[in-house]
């Protein structure tokens, strides 16, 4: 498998577990942590004729006073006030795809992963949960495009499993939606029109359940779901309506 697809199944379901650290602890750690362990993935991609297969893949996160490293996603705290944390943040974008590895794709130009820089406010409300905005723009200048995400991540106990259902909307804009899912003229084919859409809304839905085993070590389990908007499905290069990603693993924690 080529590193691009690597990276484009190892990314959503490792940042999503990103939400876990700041809403399991009462205030800030008083030392950095380390999370190391393994994960199974599978995902589904929206692309004609692209299967990718089941993943087992490393897990390293670092939790420290002011930076972290959380999957594809490391940043640094700026200004933390009670409930509130404001930072900065790089994070590796997966999306896109290798020509070669579908039929369907042949002649078109590969779609790269990319980086991302961008802000992100986040608020821990008292029986609510966690909601975070953030921004980020393309730093590579692969799309050239932007990321602006709402979302929300809870937190509730039942029989020593700590469930962290989650819901997010993101948008992304026109030239980012277009760079991934768009033909251009010198790429269609009889069959595959060109293609050049505008910026659209995705939302999001989760849920993230974990299980002590031990001491340091932790189970987790996470399944999520992605409804693609017209603008996505109305691309030739997409046969879905949605994306389900299903992952298990295992990590060790220690400071």
């Amino acid at each position: 498998m080529s590193p691009r697809r690597l990276l484009t199944t190892l990314l959503a379901p490792v940042l999503a577990m990103a939400a876990l650290p700041a809403l399991a602890q009462e205030g800030p750690e008083p030392q950095p942590r380390w999370t190391l362990g393994l994960l199974a993935i599978e995902r589904d991609a929206p692309y004609r004729q692209l299967d990718e297969d089941l993943l087992v893949v490393p897990l390293v996160r670092f939790e420290g006073e002011r930076f972290y490293l959380r999957g594809l996603r490391g940043g640094v705290v700026l200004a933390r006030d009670g409930g509130f944390e404001f930072g900065a943040f790089l994070q590796g974008r997966g999306d896109g795809y290798d020509a070669a590895d579908s039929p369907y794709l042949a002649g078109m130009d590969d779609r790269d992963f990319s980086l991302d820089a961008g802000l992100a406010a986040s608020w821990r409300v008292p029986r609510v949960g966690q909601i975070e905005v953030a921004v980020a723009t393309d730093v590579l200048d692969r799309s050239g495009g932007q990321e602006a995400t709402l979302s929300w991540t809870g937190l509730m106990r039942a029989g020593g499993w700590r469930l962290l259902p989650g819901a997010a909307l993101k948008w992304q804009s026109g030239d980012m939606v277009d760079y991934y899912y768009g033909v251009r003229p010198g790429e269609a084919l009889p069959g595959r029109p060109a293609y050049a859409p505008g910026s659209a809304m995705i939302p999001e839905v989760s849920l993230l359940a974990t299980h002590p085993v031990g001491e340091r070590w932790e189970f987790f389990a996470r399944a999520g779901h992605a409804w693609l908007p017209s603008e996505i499905t109305d691309s030739p290069l997409v046969d879905q309506d949605g994306r389900t990603t299903l992952m298990v693993g295992l990590g060790y924690t220690f400071d």
